[in-house]
């Protein structure tokens, strides 16, 4: 896990949220990233270490992060992170295969942007 954090310029956090999982992720993968990196996360929000996380993306300006459900300190990271921080809408459940594909693409053409030009 930590060669990942540290070769690859996106990580994509993919991961279910089990006993094991719950803030596995903080500050120190954060610290790991190459100059520039990308952290996305399409997993679930209690993965995340949102405290030690937030902290090392403050001293590591360069590393942006993306997340298609808000953390509990969502106004704090917008605050701190600002246009390096970017939380899409709340969750949703699709009722329809069409609703799944379209909030998929959105959602990739959103983390896309972000990885792009740091824009939402």
């Amino acid at each position: 896990q930590e060669d990942l954090f540290k070769q690859c310029d996106i990580v994509s956090l993919n991961t279910p949220k089990t006993a094991e999982t719950v803030k596995s992720i903080n500050g120190k993968y954060v610290k790991m990233m190459p100059q520039g990196g990308v952290i996305v996360n399409t997993a679930r929000k209690e993965i995340i270490d949102e405290e030690c996380f937030l902290a090392a993306l403050k001293e590591r300006t360069d590393v942006r992060y993306a997340t298609d459900i808000a953390p509990d300190m969502h106004e704090e990271y917008q605050k701190e992170l600002q246009d390096r921080y970017l939380a899409t809408a709340k969750k949703m459940g699709a009722q329809t295969a069409e609703a799944n594909i379209n909030a998929g693409l959105a959602a990739a053409n959103q983390i896309v942007g972000f990885i792009k030009d740091g824009c939402e």
